[in-house]
């Protein structure tokens, strides 16, 4: 009796074993699939490219500590080159024959507009880490890892008014991009607010390669005191074009911009004339916090250069935020993943803490003011703005 009784435990002991093993194996033979999107060729490139590298970053790290769940993550990839028929056909393939438990992608909100719908429609979760319109969860459903373009139209005005003394701006409005019409609409109403007056707005789209007339005016407008500043709704792919051409004829008044100009090409392009031009962005990277300083050190071992700008840190935090969401839901099912993204309070970020309250898809968390200096981004401050104009005034 007791030989039978070791020879059953034995078998037992056995099958647990061989039943883990086999768990072990297919849980590595079954990783969670992330879809991303991203334009990596063409215009917004110098933003979503970075962007795309923090995902990577992010995704080797959590692979080596052992996945989530006990599986490794796998990220698949679509450049979608700055083409909204590319967007359609990628966000498809992703669901119907990827079959991917979410999607992560854009770091502008007119492709997040394109893309998320579409996801959503199929009840796939999308995250975006840098599209930063406030109102892109009610129009798509999507969940925002970054801030709202009504935190950081706020804190650029906050500054420009209480730090720089400025109080008369020019507004320069991008009438083709959702991003910059947004973002405008809240420095408006935010500098308004901090007690100063916008003279004048002008407009442009995405394409011009020509601001002559602008400038002309603008500078009438200086010559005449009736500015003293000029704010500019630029997106990476025309930035530097701008204030170089603002600088060559004659506009020498303070350039203000929100994160459109966190790009290398602001320096590249602009040259000598991007000196002193003053943004808002998502993170300090000069900042001496351990994980700022743990990101950006990690990422120049793998990709041999600093993070780009502040997208790459995005990027890398919107990884963080699915495996919480993940982790919280206890599955990667697409349904409890939405589920899960619900119950993130208090994630500490490279970009800050990520706190969704109930009701909202898009964290509040501080902006960082930059100047560009001998070339190079520096930090000027970086706080959460005493006032944030309500999201709806923008369409």
């Amino acid at each position: 009796m007791k030989k039978l009784i070791k020879k059953s435990l034995f078998s037992l002991v056995l099958v647990i074993l061989v039943t883990s093993f086999i768990g072990v194996v297919l849980a590595a033979d079954n990783p969670i699939k992330i879809g991303v999107v991203q334009n990596l060729t063409g215009a917004w490139a110098s933003i979503d490219g970075p962007s795309w590298n923090g995902i990577q970053l992010a995704i080797d790290e959590i692979n080596k500590s052992g996945g989530v769940l006990g599986r490794e993550l796998d990220a698949i990839c679509i450049d979608t080159k700055a083409d909204e028929s590319e967007v359609v056909a990628a966000v498809i393939r992703l669901i119907e024959r990827e079959k991917v438990s979410v999607i992560i992608g854009y770091c502008d909100t007119h492709w997040v507009l394109a893309a998320a719908p579409i996801a959503m429609e199929n009840n796939i979760s999308f995250i975006t880490p840098g599209a930063t319109h406030p109102r892109i969860p009610e129009r798509t459903g999507a969940w925002l890892a970054c801030f709202g373009d009504n935190a950081q139209g706020a804190a650029i005005a906050e500054y420009a008014v209480k730090k720089e003394g400025l109080k008369k701006v020019a507004n320069w409005v991008d009438t083709a991009c959702d991003f910059s019409v947004g973002v405008c609409k809240y420095f408006e109403d935010a500098f308004i607010h901090f007690g100063g007056e916008v003279v004048y707005e002008d407009s442009f789209e995405t394409n011009w390669v020509d601001y002559s007339s602008m400038v002309a005016r603008l500078k009438a407008q200086q010559d005449k005191g009736e500015v003293d500043c000029v704010h500019i709704g630029a997106v990476p792919g025309n930035v530097g074009l701008i204030v170089k051409q603002l600088r060559e004829g004659g506009v020498t008044i303070p350039i203000l911009g929100a994160d459109g100009f966190d790009t290398q090409l602001l320096v590249e392009v602009g040259g000598k004339y991007a000196e002193g031009v003053l943004f808002a962005t998502h993170v300090s990277l000069s900042s001496p916090d351990p994980l700022v300083r743990a990101f950006v050190n990690n990422y120049k071992e793998k990709w041999g250069v600093e993070p780009e700008n502040a997208f790459a840190a995005l990027g890398y935090d919107s990884i963080k935020l699915l495996v919480q969401a993940i982790n919280l839901a206890g599955s990667a099912e697409p349904s409890k993943i939405e589920a899960g993204l619900g119950m993130v309070k208090d994630l500490p970020g490279v970009t800050g803490n990520i706190t969704y309250t109930k009701g909202s898809k898009v964290p509040q968390k501080g902006v960082s003011i930059l100047v560009v200096k001998n070339g190079k981004f520096e930090t000027l401050e970086s706080f959460t703005p005493s006032y944030m104009s309500d999201p709806k005034i923008a369409d």
